[in-house]
């Protein structure tokens, strides 16, 4: 990664949408083999806690802000075979293609309404991209929206940004009842290799069931 591509990435969730999609359009061709030097393992991670909580392989999966495809490829290497994945980066988007790993990829802008029907998912995944995203409890409530009753939403968070605030978000839709949690993590190692971060970057995996 460039010296100051690797020094954005400390501050770019502050950035608009466009300087988000112009950012990862560059980066997408590295991308892989950069958060692989950084030791990034979330992906993998991820697709062993929806494994571990018995979502078939068959079974309709959202990948939200999917990226260049990491997240889709752990999900396939763990027996999932329907994915569709969201993202705002038209060229990281060729990049995840190419893997042949997901069914259906949209490029929209995550923040927004999701361009897809209601409980159509029997799980979603929201993967290393929280960091972009600032108003909470909407974006929860429309993966609540897409899933199906009794389906899993899983999502990771950094520590650093997992304050009251955010906390207030996630207790919001549970109030409204549209979820209840499953499972919290202790923090994990995000990007154990990246000498910009140390462990307050480190991230937190958050299961929900959504209501029946």
């Amino acid at each position: 990664m460039a010296k100051q591509q690797r020094a954005a990435l400390t501050d770019i969730q502050n950035a608009s949408t466009e300087e988000l999609q112009t950012y990862y359009d560059r980066w997408s061709d590295a991308y892989d083999a950069d958060l692989a030097a950084m030791g990034y393992q979330a992906p993998q991670v991820a697709a062993r806690l929806l494994r571990d909580y018995d979502i078939a392989g068959e079974e309709p999966i959202l990948d939200v802000g999917c990226g260049t495809g990491l997240t889709g490829q752990a999900l396939q290497q763990h027996g999932f075979n329907n994915i569709t994945g969201l993202d705002l980066s038209p060229v990281s988007l060729e990049h995840a293609e190419a893997k042949g790993c997901y069914g259906e990829l949209h490029e929209c802008d995550i923040t927004q309404p999701l361009p897809l029907e209601d409980r159509r998912f029997a799980a979603v995944q929201c993967i290393g991209t929280l960091t972009y995203v600032r108003d909470t409890s909407p974006f929860m409530r429309e993966l609540c929206r897409v899933v199906q009753p009794g389906g899993l939403i899983l999502f990771t968070q950094r520590k650093d940004l997992y304050g009251d605030a955010f906390q207030c978000a996630l207790d919001t839709v549970t109030a409204q009842g549209l979820w209840s949690l499953v499972h919290h993590s202790e923090p994990q190692p995000y990007l154990p290799n990246y000498d910009a971060f140390d462990s307050a970057q480190d991230i937190y995996y958050d299961l929900y069931r959504a209501a029946d």
